[in-house]
């Protein structure tokens, strides 16, 4: 009897253990990674991908004077997003072609000292880009799902701010600046699929040259016409753009 309750008890124990072996293999992390195998194949010639990225900043100003405008600023902050739709198509294993469109948004508020007055001032900048690019991607892993890329891009653009500053509530300056921008970048990033063809992607602004003309126009009527050129090298994290892709037919 005793051997008869031992045996069942193994049977039992047996039978629980290919269950759960069973539900195992269906899993879905398991099928997950058994999506990317060698069929999953996102990178090569005739591949489409879009994607939808964005960038926020949002910081308190104690000091200085580069958002603001002022000689010496007492208090201020900013708010500065910029929301970026690509698509690119590939014309070769592991390049792609594409035009991003862009449009964001800087806001800036604070008080300050002009002049020995005490100001407090307003501004809201307005910047929409077109941004032809090349993007190219180096596996990093045996199946791409994740992968290093750089994107070389050339931008086309125009952005558009209007000043306020106030003294005693009233206000004493209003200017309009309308910008044409160009420039050329180096852009590298990382993508993660994380759900079949969907990939998380992290992006950052290294190098580049801009070129900006400015005319800005004053209460009065005034206008005033500059040229800028700039060579930027940086490393700023708050930069990062942080996007979602899809990749059209990721899977043979």
């Amino acid at each position: 009897m005793k051997t008869i309750y031992i045996s069942f008890l193994l049977f039992i124990l047996g039978s629980a253990f290919c269950t759960a072996q069973e539900k195992e293999k269906n899993s879905p992390a398991e099928l997950m990674f058994e999506y990317y195998d060698e069929e999953f194949k996102p990178f090569v010639k005739g591949k489409w991908f879009t994607a939808l990225t964005f960038s926020l900043e949002d910081t308190n100003l104690q000091s200085g004077n580069k958002y603001i405008g002022f000689d010496k600023i007492i208090e201020g902050s900013t708010f500065n997003y910029d929301i970026k739709v690509k698509g690119g198509y590939s014309i070769g294993n592991y390049s792609f072609a594409g035009l991003g469109i862009t449009h964001g948004r800087d806001k800036s508020e604070g008080r300050g000292i002009i002049l020995l007055d005490t100001i407090n001032s307003k501004s809201v900048t307005d910047r929409n880009v077109l941004s032809p690019f090349i993007r190219t991607y180096y596996p990093l892993s045996k199946n791409s799902r994740l992968s290093f890329f750089n994107e070389i891009k050339m931008d086309f653009g125009f952005e558009n701010t209007n000043t306020e500053r106030f003294e005693n509530s009233e206000q004493t300056e209003l200017e309009k600046e309308n910008n044409f921008l160009f420039g050329i970048g180096i852009s590298p990033g990382i993508t993660f699929f994380a759900i079949e063809s969907f990939a998380f992607e992290i992006q950052l602004d290294v190098l580049g040259y801009e070129y900006e003309r400015s005319k800005t126009t004053d209460e009065e009527g005034n206008e005033f016409t500059s040229d800028s050129h700039n060579v930027n090298f940086k490393l700023d994290l708050l930069s990062l753009n942080f996007g979602l892709a899809y990749y059209f037919g990721a899977k043979k």
